[in-house]
């Protein structure tokens, strides 16, 4: 409402060890694109994570449906 861009972060953080985020990481990013967030910025999850390719498919996969 006020112009600024938003970018959430560390969203599914549990996806650097585990190949699913939780219920609960799922709902955040669906919560986030219908609040209309701008950006969702994946850190750690891609850069050290055990499944980077997995995590930027899930969550992509979120924001679509």
């Amino acid at each position: 409402m006020a112009g600024k861009p938003v970018v959430v972060t560390r969203v599914v953080d549990t996806m650097t060890d585990n190949l699913r985020p939780t219920r609960a990481e799922a709902t955040d990013v669906a919560n986030a694109v219908l609040d209309g967030t701008d950006a969702i910025l994946l850190g750690a999850e891609t850069l050290t994570g055990l499944h980077p390719v997995e995590t930027i498919s899930t969550v992509g996969k979120i924001c679509a449906e």
